[in-house]
């Protein structure tokens, strides 16, 4: 029975092209980066919001989260991409205050990275 593969998936898939002890040749291999970041086996309470997974003294493997892939072909604008996201974050949370809007809820859809097909509403207050 063959799989139906989604093509829209955010993930990554490799062609096998040198037959292995695991994989024949032509084989297709397929990491769903959504699959592992919401799996309970890898991330206790996976759709909970924990930041302390990511401290440094974290025991998580180093390819659990891969937000911009892993290993030698990674994002090279990782580094760039991460200082500028704490930057901004920091900078909207030192003036406001977010809320979401709860009568306007994302709703998820899976592209190269996973995105909301109706954005992504917020209430923000200006803090004094």
């Amino acid at each position: 029975m063959a799989a139906k593969l989604c093509v829209d998936a955010p993930g990554l898939h490799r062609h096998v092209y040198q037959s292995s002890f695991f994989c024949p040749t032509g084989f297709l291999v397929l990491l769903s980066f959504y699959a592992l970041h919401h799996n309970p086996k890898v991330w206790p309470n996976p759709e909970v919001f924990d930041p302390s997974r990511f401290a440094p003294d974290s025991s998580r493997h180093s390819h659990a989260f891969l937000p911009f892939s892993g290993g030698s072909r990674n994002c090279i604008g990782k580094q760039f991409a991460m200082n500028e996201m704490k930057v901004a974050v920091a900078l909207t949370l030192l003036h406001f205050e977010l809320a979401p809007d709860p009568f306007r809820l994302p709703v998820p859809t899976p592209k190269i990275v996973l995105m909301s097909k109706n954005g992504i509403h917020l209430h923000l207050r200006k803090l004094l």
